[in-house]
């Protein structure tokens, strides 16, 4: 579980790092009711650089720190000696 959290923490983040030097930050300018600066604009690529914005400042964090913490405990658990076996009430 630890695993996956930070494989979906680097893959928000990837995600939003391979949009950002693709240049989709000029398009967002659209979802203001603005042209960008290079004229044109796709307003799908505007959202999908938004989303991955999000994803990146938002979520990612949230699911490094979860993976972190959730690997904090289980190796406090495996340091924990096991409890010993309940006695024989028989003897």
């Amino acid at each position: 579980m630890t695993r996956l959290l930070a494989l979906g923490a680097a893959l928000l983040a990837s995600t939003f790092l391979a949009c950002h030097l693709l240049g989709l930050r000029e398009h967002v300018s659209v979802l203001s009711g603005t042209a960008p600066p290079g004229g044109g604009g796709d307003p799908s690529l505007g959202v999908v650089y938004a989303i991955a914005w999000f994803g990146a400042v938002i979520a990612a964090p949230i699911l490094a720190i979860a993976a972190g913490v959730l690997a904090a405990i289980d190796r406090l658990r495996s340091r924990r000696p096991a409890p010993p076996p309940p006695a024989d009430p028989a003897s």
